[in-house]
């Protein structure tokens, strides 16, 4: 396995032996023999009324060493930290989110002693930094006056540290629902790590056995979190099943590499299930993290991989609403193998505010029952001049340092980008001739570049973080393509008689409402303008040729319109080391009328 997280420290103590694996377990038994009841959470409750998120994604400046994992930089640390939890509060948000090893604990008692807690309904999941046992037990009783801090039982062990995930919330006293009591609630790493060579989870880590559950089957909607390589132990019969149905399930993590395939295991099993109301909602810390042990600073070079699973059945998929989301940097792609949507946030160092629809809604009448998904409402990145996290209007998406691989065509894109992100992207499929087997090839779930496979690499053109190789090549590939296209146009000698009008100018241009179509001359008329390059044969070109010559047939009903259109399509590609032009005389034959099909095209799904 590769080694997913690059600590590594001097460690003697021999590993513990486990005894039980990971258990789930219902957080209403744990308060009931507290004599407490179950906080009914907003997120939680399955109307159609949604709920916000707050999502905290730090930067690392991490210190790794034999007392565990803690932040680097503490002054900075306890700023950005005791922020997000002020602005927890003030904005009473549904849900607050930190990742592994990230909130510091002087940061969250704090703001346990100064009454910055949620309010009834709120629900904080904060993963703090390391903490032994030990400390923790006398943490417990220093904020006792404030709290009641509750954990699995542990044996002592002063030569390992936990892995804690702090729920915090407010729970009524039994009996007494009107009198709330702040409750703290400790949930602690299942499964260590064990894929770096230092083995420095496997050495220093002590675990626990219990992932804790809100709400029930009877209550509807649950929610569970597992922290980072607790996946490992998260299997098909005694987790998957039991909680997929209804489910969010959130996974904080310090990751090195979040799609690693051991990780991405566990998303698997649970959209293997038939159904449309399991969520995931994974946070990471940003890309770039560096860590510093031995004295010395190691940088991972990682990306962040936060993302947000789903698949509602009436999910938003309107550009307007995707376009939004990209603005502030959450970004689209569609999973294949799970059939789900992936939404993705900026790698950055940043604070996300989302609102979301909830997991499945119960008892709520189908036209008032919308599931659209979350939708990213602001971004803030933090200002060391006013000490806060600020919002970022326009989250940058690293297209406009690769928009340049297009050439001359860079302005042009960069343009149709500005507008809508979306747009941009099928206009490049077009000019590369990738548009599918279906004439929805446009749609979003369909567009080439949207969809990714099981490894979850992200080729996306207009969101350019991902530093795959693979990916790399695939934007750079499709950028040259319109490059060379744009130059082609520019030629005039290369344009054939049916695209004379293009020698007055033309833009290149997407509409849903002519999708087979990317470029539009000076007078308005249409064209289907395509470069495929050195790397095809003429099977290839003919079978696109087809292919876009029959979505534009069905598209139009008109028999003139749809001959009219086939006329003004045009691919050219390279052939021994020269531009040629493909059958331009194909449809300019006298006899043609329109109105056949190419082939059946519906064989070719």
């Amino acid at each position: 396995m590769q080694n997913n997280n690059a600590y590594s420290v001097n460690a003697t103590a021999a590993a513990p032996e486990r005894i039980d694996c990971m258990q789930i377990k219902p957080v209403a038994e744990v308060l009931d023999s507290e004599g407490l009841g179950a906080p009914t959470l907003n997120a939680l409750v399955p109307n159609e009324s949604n709920y916000t998120v707050l999502l905290m994604q730090p930067h690392g400046h991490i210190d790794a060493s034999s007392a565990g994992v803690r932040n680097r930089d503490r002054h900075l640390a306890l700023r950005q930290f005791g922020q997000f939890l002020a602005d927890a509060r003030q904005t009473q948000a549904d849900l607050a989110i930190t990742p592994e090893y990230s909130m510091p604990w002087e940061t969250l008692v704090s703001a346990i002693k100064e009454n910055t807690v949620p309010v009834q309904g709120k629900l904080w999941a904060l993963g703090c930094e390391s903490i032994k046992y030990s400390n923790l037990e006398t943490l417990k009783y220093d904020l006792a006056p404030f709290a009641t801090v509750l954990c699995e039982p542990l044996q002592p062990d002063p030569g390992r540290f936990t892995d804690p995930l702090a729920y915090v919330f407010l729970a009524p006293i039994a009996g007494n629902a009107t009198q709330l009591k702040t409750v703290i609630l400790i949930q602690f790493k299942t499964c260590t790590m064990g894929g770096d060579v230092d083995h420095f989870e496997v050495n220093g880590l002590q675990l626990g056995s219990l992932v804790y559950q809100f709400g029930s089957n009877a209550q509807s909607l649950r929610l569970v979190s597992l922290i980072c390589s607790d996946v490992f132990d998260f299997d098909e019969e005694n987790h998957a099943r039991a909680i997929y149905h209804q489910s969010l399930i959130i996974h904080i993590q310090l990751n090195r590499d979040p799609r690693q395939a051991q990780y991405r295991r566990y998303r698997d099993r649970l959209f293997g299930y038939a159904g449309d109301v399991t969520e995931v909602l994974c946070l990471n810390w940003a890309q770039d993290v560096e860590v510093w042990k031995h004295g010395g600073k190691e940088d991972w070079k990682n990306i962040a991989g936060s993302a947000w699973y789903l698949r509602p059945d009436r999910f938003d998929a309107r550009d307007e609403t995707l376009c939004s989301n990209h603005r502030r940097g959450l970004y689209y792609t569609w999973l294949e193998n799970s059939h789900a949507h992936a939404l993705f946030f900026n790698y950055q160092a940043a604070v996300f505010q989302a609102i979301a629809s909830k997991v499945a809604h119960v008892g709520v009448l189908g036209p008032k029952s919308y599931r659209r998904g979350p939708q990213l409402d602001k971004t803030f990145v933090w200002s060391n001049e006013k000490s806060a996290w600020v919002e970022q209007v326009v989250a940058e998406d690293g297209f406009y340092i690769v928009a340049c691989e297009s050439g001359h065509a860079k302005d042009e894109i960069k343009r149709i980008a500005d507008g809508n992100p979306l747009e941009a992207e099928r206009v490049l499929a077009l000019c590369a001739g990738k548009i599918g087997h279906g004439d929805d090839w446009h749609a979003v779930h369909r567009l080439d570049s949207c969809v990714i496979d099981a490894s979850e690499v992200i080729r996306r053109i207009t969101f350019c973080q991902d530093t795959d190789e693979h990916a790399c090549q695939f934007r750079v590939a499709r950028l040259k393509r319109c490059g060379h296209l744009w130059d082609i146009l520019k030629s005039s000698d290369r344009l054939p008689p049916a695209l004379a009008d293009l020698k007055d100018g033309f833009r290149l241009e997407w509409s849903p409402a002519f999708p087979h179509q990317n470029a539009i001359s000076a007078t308005g008329q249409r064209a289907t303008l395509i470069y495929m390059g050195e790397d095809v044969n003429h099977t290839q070109i003919e079978a696109t040729a087809k292919r876009v010559a029959e979505y534009l047939h069905r598209r139009f009903t008109d028999s003139k319109e749809s001959l009219s259109a086939k006329q003004r399509i045009a691919i050219w590609f390279r052939e021994n080391n020269e531009i040629a032009l493909w059958d331009p005389n194909r449809y300019v034959k006298i006899d043609q009328t329109g109105d056949t099909s190419e082939f059946d095209i519906g064989r070719e799904k």
